[in-house]
């Protein structure tokens, strides 16, 4: 099943997510098989693989992994649909949204190659959050109920498991000491340093990069005004720390955006 649109522009809002579709896209997936998914995975280190050894590895292959390409703002689940898999990126950029009493929506956060979402479901069994692809993505959808059952008595996978939902806690805290107490100055410089290391962390530049989400969606993840974030990337170029070209952004000064990060402590 291709989930490709013909609609100009993207896909409507009335679209079906993934997460509606994924029934039969999983039937077309082919488990048990030695070239799964995982294994030709470059970011594979970042996702459930990590670092297990081939046996802690060897139930993942049993997995019924279905992936999928993912067309620039399509809907990969919604708020309130109910939780069955977990969505592991493995290209492209994807956000996560909540929906406001006004109408808006607000960003809670970006997920890059690597990052698997959808933990939050296990609350209560529906997704909290909306994600959506921010440009042309690919995703494994991966279902909780058989990784479960594939953890078995393999401790090293369970606790694999259990240490990506810590890492996701764990990053849901630094986006919010990120705007915490702190100017506007410090919460783009903080952003711009945490997408370095985001793009470190996967073999990428850490001094030039693209940005993939709009000044709309960064000023809604750090809590401020698109008018705020054009006008600091502006304001930083001008001081030289930075260069701004349409979205790719090359950090000529990172201590300097270190020193303004440090101010809101």
């Amino acid at each position: 099943m291709d989930f490709h649109t013909n609609v100009e522009g993207g896909v409507p809002a009335s679209a079906p997510s993934l997460a509606n579709l994924h029934g039969a896209a999983l039937r077309t997936a082919s488990p048990g098989t030695a070239q799964s998914p995982c294994a030709t995975c470059t970011v594979r280190h970042l996702c459930l693989p990590g670092d297990l050894d081939e046996k802690s590895r060897r139930p993942l292959e049993a997995l019924t992994i279905g992936r999928r390409r993912v067309r620039k703002g399509q809907k990969i689940f919604r708020e309130g649909e109910g939780f069955q898999f977990l969505y592991a990126v493995r290209m492209g950029t994807v956000k996560t949204t909540v929906a406001l009493h006004d109408g808006h929506e607000q960003v809670t956060n970006f997920h890059l190659p690597g990052d698997i979402l959808g933990f939050d479901g296990l609350a209560d069994g529906s997704h909290p959050t909306t994600a959506t692809a921010l440009d042309n993505a690919e995703v494994c959808a991966i279902p909780y109920i058989q990784l479960m059952e594939a953890c078995g008595d393999v401790k090293p996978l369970r606790y694999r498991v259990a240490q990506l939902m810590a890492l996701q806690l764990v990053r849901d805290f630094r986006s919010l000491k990120l705007v915490a107490g702190r100017g506007s100055e410090q919460r783009v410089a903080g952003f711009l340093l945490q997408m370095s290391g985001w793009m470190k962390d996967r073999g990428y530049s850490a001094r030039e990069f693209q940005l993939r989400m709009s000044r709309a969606d960064i000023g809604s993840y750090l809590g401020t005004a698109l008018e705020t974030v054009s006008r600091t990337l502006s304001a930083f170029a001008r001081r030289g720390f930075i260069t701004v070209r349409h979205r790719r952004i090359e950090l000529l000064q990172p201590q300097e955006l270190l020193m303004h990060v440090d101010k809101g402590e």
